[in-house]
């Protein structure tokens, strides 16, 4: 029997059959027969299916797939604040190519950020702190409070505070937190719309 990856490579990527039969042009049904291997073969559509879900023509049918991932990290369940997950429970979405090894993604769970973000959105972010203040000034990222209870994270907007180590956080949705000192600040590198 032949491996058929189409139906994985398609949910990893967040995309419906019908969509992805719209998206190449054949009829839902003709794509979960393909799907299921109820049709034999699909070299008529291999081209059209690999372009539309971004992999290799012989990805679809590979007995083994290496498929390059990243780690959800957290998710942002109420207002900006990130929920750490531990990492026995973390899944893993499609990476994003160009960015670096050491990125971690962050999960919207919440409607609290709409119109900046919705319920389901990836936020793509470094894993290594940026020590490089221009890099993560004016921007959103991921930030780690220097709090009473040390790792607090949440996600918000950076401006220059008053004095060296502390920032104005702009969280969206949020409360407008003055001088804050941070322990560290990710920029978001890349945002997957769900």
């Amino acid at each position: 029997m032949t491996t058929n990856n189409i139906a994985y490579l398609r949910r990893r990527r967040n995309i419906t059959q019908k969509r992805l039969a719209d998206m190449i042009g054949i009829p839902a049904s003709t794509l979960n027969r393909i799907e299921t291997g109820e049709t034999e073969g699909f070299e008529k559509y291999r081209t059209l299916l690999a372009k539309a879900l971004g992999c290799k023509p012989e990805a679809l049918d590979a007995p083994e797939l290496d498929m390059p991932s990243t780690p959800i990290t957290g998710f942002v369940k109420y207002k900006t604040f990130i929920k750490e997950i531990p990492e026995k429970q973390r899944e893993t979405v499609d990476a994003v190519p160009g960015l670096p090894d050491t990125i971690e993604a962050l999960k919207i769970k919440t409607s609290d950020l709409v119109p900046y973000h919705g319920a389901n959105d990836l936020l793509y972010f470094d894993g290594v702190p940026q020590k490089n203040e221009r890099l993560f000034l004016d921007r959103e990222c991921v930030i780690t409070l220097d709090t009473k209870k040390r790792g607090e994270r949440l996600l918000a907007w950076v401006s220059k505070g008053s004095r060296e180590g502390h920032y104005i956080l702009h969280p969206q949705g949020g409360t407008l937190m003055v001088d804050a000192k941070i322990l560290a600040a990710h920029p978001i590198l890349h945002i997957k719309r769900a």
